[in-house]
């Protein structure tokens, strides 16, 4: 089978028309996809998770989702894992559906959908939905409506199959409530609507293998790793694997800035250079040798000063890429100004500099790579964040914008890419300073790893979802600090 790079955003409609072209060739593929499909459902299910299910329950409509429900149930399903099937109508009597029933009929147990009630005692370790599919229009019907109310008390992680039964092309809800949606094929865009948010949970795209040409609007798949799989050159040596300098830090918030460093060095930068007050400077030495830590004046607020500016434009001589913001503080802001306005380099722009002024003076920067979350981006543009604000953003100011939330989008305003990856692992203080870093390293060495500055910083993107992903996988959600997910980075390489 062979995977893609990215994978489309399309509408029900269009993602069903292609799989429709697709089989058509060859009727036998159907059960191949669905099998694939499946496979997919039950790994990420099992990831989220955490362990084998002890108990599934799987919510079956007539259709091709409620099979794939059914395969997913028994590919997550232990040895001894109790599975219980509600079908919304019947049990299916032909076709795929059949198929898929008999795989799983023997360790099933059936429990009509009017007795669903019965079932909310119980707790499951699995819930799959797959009641209504990706042909579903509105309305719901009375009957499909009450069981998904119905389901609402069931207890247990929740997965929806494709899409929540209830959404789809112009259908807003109501619709089943999953904690995870994995999107067969490509990622559908009624996943992406406002709307649907409180349906949706977190978002994975199952690649099947369809032929699916690439979009403007496409979703990062693990592929985005590959140039990071490769041997470095026997030729290589430091100063091409990235020059690096970060700016940034204050005598108030000294901890974002030494974040920076420590994650552009774990995601492989040649160089490394710190810029931060000289307070801080010999904790962060010894905390981090491998960089080279450069001290700076502070002025009566312990913000960076204006003092500082020959020796910054000495350090940005022969630098790849400049790191600045984190931790810098409202103070700082002219100071941030002027040290843009001389940098030539690719240019990343975060926390405090996320500000107009700035952005307007950073117009010598070979690349501006910018990394808002909601308030910040709202500070930039007086908007509300959203895909087609930062696209907008993006082309007015010819930067690189890279909109952090639930699922995480890069847009040059040309190309929007969403990265299905990462989760409220990430609702953490500092993780923006590693993401920082990480974008920083990887984009310093782009052309050695023969990337554009659109596809480094998607690698740096997807390789900070995952590394958490793998840190949510490895300790939970909970009981972690931020950053231990860097431990995650070479092991993300490692496992594709």
């Amino acid at each position: 089978m062979k995977l893609n790079l990215r994978l489309p955003v399309l509408s029900c409609a269009e993602a069903a028309a292609v799989e429709n072209a697709f089989i058509r060739e060859n009727m036998k593929l159907g059960w191949t996809l669905m099998q694939r499909a499946a496979r997919a459902i039950a790994q990420e299910s099992t990831a989220f998770l955490g362990r084998k299910p002890s108990s599934v329950l799987a919510l079956v409509g007539s259709g091709k989702n409620g099979a794939d429900a059914l395969l997913a149930a028994q590919l997550a399903a232990g040895r001894s894992t109790q599975i219980t099937v509600v079908f919304s109508n019947q049990a299916p009597t032909s076709g795929l559906p059949l198929k898929a029933w008999l795989k799983v009929k023997k360790k099933a147990r059936v429990v009509s959908a009017e007795k669903l009630p019965q079932l909310y005692n119980e707790k499951f370790c699995l819930i799959f939905d797959g009641i209504l599919g990706q042909g579903f229009h509105s309305p719901l019907n009375a009957q499909l409506a009450r069981l998904i109310r119905a389901s609402e008390k069931l207890i247990g992680l929740r997965i929806a199959v494709d899409l929540p039964s209830g959404l789809g092309d112009g259908c807003t809800g109501p619709a089943f409530r999953a904690d995870l949606t994995v999107s067969i094929g490509c990622l559908k865009r009624p996943l992406l609507t406002p709307k649907a948010q409180k349906f949706v949970g977190r978002i994975r795209v199952a690649d099947i293998g369809l032929p699916l040409a690439e979009t403007a609007e496409a979703c990062s798949t693990h592929l985005a790793l590959a140039p990071l799989s490769k041997p470095r050159s026997a030729q290589t040596e430091k100063r091409r694997q990235g020059r690096v300098l970060i700016i940034g830090g204050s005598e108030a918030m000294p901890g974002a800035v030494i974040m920076n460093t420590a994650a552009a060095l774990q995601a492989g930068a040649g160089l490394t250079t710190t810029a931060l007050p000289k307070s801080i400077q010999a904790k962060a030495c010894v905390a981090y040798p491998e960089a080279m830590w450069y001290g700076l004046s502070t002025d009566k607020h312990g913000a960076l000063s204006a003092k500082n500016l020959r020796a910054i434009a000495a350090l940005l001589k022969n630098k790849d890429a400049l790191l600045i913001g984190s931790g810098m503080g409202p103070h700082s802001i002219k100071f941030i100004s002027a040290v843009v306005s001389k940098c030539t380099a690719d240019l990343v722009i975060d926390a405090d500099a996320l500000r107009p002024e700035i952005i307007k003076a950073a117009r010598h920067a070979a690349v501006r790579v910018l990394l808002p979350h909601a308030g910040e981006f709202k500070r930039l543009s007086g908007k509300k964040l959203s895909v087609v604000a930062g696209e907008a953003y993006a082309r007015k100011t010819k930067s690189i914008v890279v909109l952090k939330g639930a699922m995480t989008c890069i847009t040059d305003g040309t190309h929007t890419w969403h990265i299905p990856f990462g989760g409220p692992i990430l609702a953490r203080g500092g993780s923006g300073d590693l993401l920082a870093g990480i974008v920083t390293s990887v984009l310093a060495r782009r052309q050695t790893l023969g990337l554009s500055a659109l596809e480094a910083v998607e690698l740096a993107v997807v390789w900070h979802a995952q590394a958490a992903d793998l840190l949510k996988e490895k300790q939970g959600e909970e009981a972690v600090r931020t950053t231990q997910l860097l431990s995650g980075l070479s092991l993300a390489l490692r496992q594709r």
